[in-house]
């Protein structure tokens, strides 16, 4: 304590002059506006540029959470979009569909009609498929009858809960059911091979009277498809292997290799004259 003192003591002159250093201040600040004002617009200005400073410190802590809240609001913008533009393509899709004769004419006839996608689709096989995006829980089943605006695609091979295989014209196993419109004369498509623009008629009795440019359409006796589907149009005739008919080469109408927006028929029938067909296997 006495050391304290002494430091004071001994040093009393400065204590003196610091003090009568802060008297002085007091009353030039006190007592003069100006100096007054400047020490006001001073400490604004210090303390302005602090408060900055920290608020950039603040706000370089807080970018990780902005960043993670800009990212999320992000993300639900793009679910929204993409929600908007399948809704988009859907009201395209049934307004294709009620906007197509044939098919407003054919649903009074026991077809129901939907729309589909093909996803995946190969044309340069023996025997080639399409996979369209909607399956059993869309409605979809085995042997329902696929085609675009242009003609007949194919018929559905497999399904399962969300997807379906069709199994398109242009495969060696597929076999259509066909006329000549305007002769009514009833014939067969089966496709050859090789060649994904043009398919066979197989059997064209020989009593027809049958034209390059002559239309082929559906028959209406498969359950796959109603009567007048278009398929495709003669370019070539020639006499079966045995003479007994005639052979024609038939430019398909649908061009596989660009096969997308499709659509599926429904027999909703089906089931009952398949059950009449059997019946008569089974007498037999």
């Amino acid at each position: 304590m006495s050391s304290i003192l002494n430091f004071l003591v001994k040093h009393n002159h400065w204590f003196l002059f610091i003090l009568l250093e802060g008297i002085s201040f007091v009353l030039i600040f006190a007592f003069n506006n100006y100096h007054s004002a400047a020490m006001f617009t001073s400490a604004n200005s210090v303390a302005g540029n602090l408060y900055a400073a920290i608020s950039d410190v603040e706000g370089y802590f807080s970018l990780k959470d902005e960043n993670t809240a800009l990212h999320e609001h992000n993300r639900a913008l793009v679910e929204k979009i993409n929600a908007m533009q399948e809704e988009l393509s859907a009201f395209r899709d049934s307004a294709s569909l009620a906007d197509n004769r044939y098919i407003c004419e054919k649903s009074k006839e026991g077809y129901t009609f939907g729309t589909a996608r093909a996803i995946n689709n190969t044309v340069n096989r023996t025997d080639n498929f399409i996979t369209i995006d909607k399956g059993s829980n869309d409605g979809i089943s085995q042997d329902m009858g696929v085609f675009n605006e242009k003609g007949v695609i194919g018929i559905v091979y497999l399904a399962s809960e969300n997807f379906a295989l069709v199994q398109s014209l242009l495969n060696s196993k597929s076999m259509l059911s066909c006329r000549v419109k305007g002769d009514n004369s009833f014939c067969t498509l089966k496709w050859q091979g090789n060649d994904i623009y043009h398919s066979h008629l197989i059997d064209l009795p020989r009593h027809g009277r049958y034209e390059k440019g002559d239309t082929i359409v559906t028959s209406g006796f498969s359950a796959s498809f109603p009567a007048n589907v278009p398929v495709g149009e003669i370019v070539e005739l020639e006499d079966s292997d045995d003479g007994n008919f005639y052979k024609a080469k038939i430019r398909l109408f649908a061009d596989f290799s660009k096969a997308d927006k499709l659509f599926t028929a429904g027999n909703s029938n089906r089931k009952e004259q398949a059950e009449l067909e059997s019946s008569i296997n089974k007498e037999e």
